[in-house]
């Protein structure tokens, strides 16, 4: 037997380790806890981890509060998620484009982590077109001959269109819908006995290393892994449902959906496509939370306790406490890393058998991305506009030229509206930023829809 460093609590164990410098034995049990306090789950990402799992779930090294996440969950059910979904920093708003409504994104991050796995590898933003053309003789300009300008950019002629500023906006196009192929049974058999063989060696090895660490003294590590696993083990009997008519539409029309962090965000996403899905993952709870007993809920609050204990027993145990938890949390970020990246995200996909692709478009202002994303969808009239536009007389007469046909859009004659020249001006400018970028985005979906219609 080796004889090394015992640690503060001066227990032999029956296998040691000698030599470790004093400072590597101190910064390794500070280590651990200081990263545990540092990183919170959210009640937000706890309900979209849950949603796409189909099923609680908790890892060996949950974040702080997520346990106490899960305690909360089961003892509040549907107060918790209405919670969750609108206290969090990271609550995003949805506009349906189609109905003029607003609501707060329901099911946590949950359609975040599906938009994150299709961002993976985007790698820019599609410039839109800022080069507009002015017609000799439009109202308001007095110009001898056509004109063309940089949108957003004061021209050097005297007679082009000017607007004083740059205002970026960043538009995620995200498009789901239903996979056209099937897995068939013996993919599905195998997919199944893998993930059965691997689940078991998993669990095997976890209980190797456990044993392993007791014998070399590392006690609170151990303890933090075998509260992860009997964690683990709680999760699987209390099976979470999914409701009556999942992902399943109650209209005969895609979904058109629009989502940023507020109204005068620069960021937005852009929902297309199966309205089953889409209006699931947004507007309707994906969950229906397991009736769960007294001792259950407590064990969960135990387990947010025990775990916190033993973070600070390694801490003031020092020794090779703290270094044998360090290498096991890195082994543990490796694999996440390596193997798990998205998993969530993916699975669902591939469980629920529905297709997600993006594209990512830079416009030089709000006024045309809006005008863009209310030609692309079937909405009747305008008013989910309402949060982002005021409504007035140019507005108006800009709405009118976005209903008629592309080909004849930027012919109004707005000599006979009521404007200023300088609103005539503004009218001619987004009108033909709105059709420019139309044009542009059809025929990017269009070449993207090609490519996910030969998966």
């Amino acid at each position: 037997m080796l004889f090394g460093d015992l640690g503060t609590l001066g227990v032999r164990p029956f296998l040691s380790i000698s030599g470790l410098p004093a400072i590597l034995t101190e910064w390794s049990a500070l280590l651990p806890l200081v990263s545990h306090l540092a990183n919170y789950d959210d009640d937000h990402r706890i309900i979209g981890k849950l949603a796409l799992e189909g099923h609680l779930t908790v890892g060996l090294f949950p974040k702080l509060g997520y346990l106490d996440g899960l305690r909360r969950l089961l003892q509040y059910g549907p107060a918790f998620l209405d919670r969750a979904n609108a206290n969090s920093a990271s609550t995003y708003k949805v506009w349906d484009v189609n109905w003029g409504s607003m609501f707060n994104r329901a099911n946590g991050s949950a359609i975040s982590l599906i938009t994150e796995y299709a961002l993976r590898k985007q790698r820019k933003a599609i410039d839109m077109p800022e080069d507009v053309v002015t017609p000799s003789g439009s109202p308001g300009i007095a110009s001898p001959s056509a004109t063309t300008t940089t949108a957003n950019h004061a021209p050097h002629s005297q007679t082009g269109l000017k607007t004083p500023f740059r205002r970026h906006q960043e538009l995620h196009i995200v498009r789901m819908g239903r996979l056209k192929r099937k897995r068939t049974m013996r993919g599905t058999m195998i997919l199944i006995l893998i993930s059965r063989t691997g689940e078991v060696a998993y669990h095997v090895i976890l209980v190797a290393l456990i044993i392993m660490l007791c014998l070399i003294g590392a006690f609170g590590s151990a303890a933090i892994l075998v509260n992860g696993l009997i964690s683990k083990s709680m999760c699987r009997i209390l099976r979470v449902k999914r409701p009556p008519g999942y992902l399943e539409s109650n209209e005969n029309h895609e979904a058109c959906m629009l989502s940023a962090v507020h109204e005068n965000a620069q960021t937005w996403y852009l929902y297309i496509g199966d309205r089953g899905v889409i209006d699931w993952m947004l507007n309707k709870t994906m969950l229906v939370m397991p009736a769960a007993n007294p001792l259950q809920i407590y064990y969960f609050r135990i387990a947010h306790i025990l775990q916190l204990l033993a973070m600070t027993f390694v801490a003031a145990q020092k020794g090779s406490d703290g270094i044998s938890l360090i290498i096991v949390l890195t082994l543990n970020y490796a694999y996440h890393s390596l193997f798990n990246g998205h998993r969530l995200a993916r699975q669902w996909l591939e469980a629920e058998e529905v297709s997600v692709d993006v594209h990512t478009f830079r416009f030089s202002g709000r006024t045309p991305m809006l005008g863009v994303v209310h030609s692309l969808s079937q909405a009747r009239d305008a008013t989910w506009m309402g949060a982002f536009i005021t409504p007035c007389p140019r507005i108006g007469v800009w709405l009118e030229e976005l209903k008629r046909p592309v080909d004849i859009r930027g012919k109004l004659d707005l000599s006979q509206q009521r404007l200023s020249p300088l609103d005539r001006s503004w009218v001619t400018l987004n009108t033909q930023l709105t059709v420019q970028a139309e044009i542009v985005i059809r025929k990017v979906l269009h070449r993207g829809n090609s490519i996910v219609d030969q998966r």
